[in-house]
């Protein structure tokens, strides 16, 4: 089953991708407070208009697995296109189409909410990660634009430092580079690309994963770090290509899905390894997606500690997939360690929406909605034992984040 509101590039005006705002707890005060917040989850409601464009509300509820949750009279709107990322205790709103610019979000200690900073771009950027504690960085990676630029931002006035840029002809010498994940790990920025049309957004080129080095923070292009085992990393607009573990190693996910945009299949489908501080693939490690799951992929991907990663596996052989169908997916655990892929009982199959996860990670549980054929409803997945269990109905056409304060 797909989607009805399924992500087309070339419909993207029609059906506008969205918003996922993730919170993490407040800071401390000298006047009594609840033993517990009285609404700890956040949830990102997509409401679709009239004029078919989406308007988001992030909406606290105190329970999300009795009832139904509904936006109806509440919540923070942002209608438009737009892509949320969460680092630290600020949710940083990322704007596309008309709206390049990107708007701090940060929680006071009554529980509301308020903007910070508010920074425009000539591009709509591709993706913010954490450098430090102090430091974001941003990357502005346009198919528009002959230059990859990369500033930084303090974390805390949401303005940006500085910006470099540098020639995408680093990275291609024809068609463009689509992002496919970035990561900062010791002295080097990583940054997954793979190459796409922008006209077709065809993929012309599959046969071996590409990761661009840069130092940081200088932002010196060092070099390309290729591997023929297996194709591009990351997928249209998943942004989940590189992840870290505590030690600062990096994973590069592989799968050349048609489900997430890919126009051909010519390698297998893997997790390849970046020792820290290396400037090439671990030779040693490859996990073998393919070969664990009976010759299915995974494109969302979720690191939840200890070596782990929840993930969204792609049931249907790659021959079969529908392009940019984002499905049909089961959730699972992948121990990138001991390479091995666990699905989570209880969920049953289900279709994605082609962007970011909207999932949150809290101890040993992941919570996420899975739209089934009579609605949307919350699971609440247990990544120890690989059980779930069905909660509330969800009232909107989708769910673009799911948090927990």
């Amino acid at each position: 089953m797909f989607s009805k509101n399924q992500f087309k590039p070339w419909a993207m005006p029609a059906l506008i991708l969205s918003a996922a705002i993730f919170f993490t707890g407040c800071g401390g005060s000298d006047d009594p407070e609840p033993e517990e917040t009285e609404s700890p989850f956040v949830v990102s409601l997509a409401i679709q208009g009239s004029d078919n464009g989406f308007t988001y509300y992030s909406v606290p509820f105190e329970d999300v697995m009795t009832g139904s949750l509904s936006a109806v009279g509440q919540g923070i709107e942002q209608p438009g296109y737009y892509d949320f990322t969460q680092i630290g205790s600020t949710i940083y709103s990322i704007g596309g189409l008309d709206d390049v610019n990107v708007v701090g979000i940060s929680k006071n200690e009554d529980g509301s909410l308020e903007q910070v900073g508010d920074i425009s771009f000539v591009n709509s950027l591709s993706d913010i990660i954490k450098a430090d504690d102090n430091t974001l960085v941003a990357l502005e990676l346009s198919a528009t634009s002959d230059q990859v630029k990369f500033h930084t931002i303090d974390i805390n006035s949401v303005a940006v430092k500085s910006t470099v840029s540098r020639p995408v002809s680093d990275l291609v010498s024809e068609y463009s580079a689509a992002y496919g994940g970035m990561r900062i790990s010791g002295d080097y920025l990583y940054l997954a690309y793979y190459v796409s049309d922008p006209t077709t957004y065809n993929t012309p080129s599959t046969e071996q994963a590409e990761v661009a080095v840069y130092s940081y923070p200088a932002f010196e292009f060092q070099k390309i770090m290729t591997d023929s085992r297996v194709g591009p990393i990351g997928g249209f607009n998943v942004k989940a290509g590189l992840i870290k573990d505590e030690k600062g190693d990096v994973y590069a996910l592989s799968h050349s899905n048609p489900a997430n945009g890919y126009s051909q299949t010519t390698k297998s489908a893997g997790i390849l390894k970046i020792e820290k501080g290396s400037t090439a693939f671990e030779g040693e490690y490859f996990l073998d997606i393919e070969e664990l799951t009976g010759g299915k992929t995974t494109a969302h991907l979720m690191y939840l500690g200890d070596g782990k990663a929840f993930a969204e596996i792609n049931m249907a052989d790659r021959a079969d997939q529908a392009r940019w169908s984002d499905g049909p997916l089961r959730s699972a655990v992948i121990d990138l360690y001991a390479k091995t892929v666990t699905y989570i009982s209880g969920v049953p199959e289900h279709a994605g929406q082609g962007r970011r996860l909207a999932a949150v990670h809290d101890g040993d549980f992941v919570y996420m909605y899975v739209p089934e054929a009579t609605g949307i409803f919350v699971y609440k997945m247990d990544v120890k034992n690989f059980t779930a269990t069905k909660g509330a109905e969800v009232e909107a056409n989708f769910v673009a984040g799911f948090f927990k304060l």
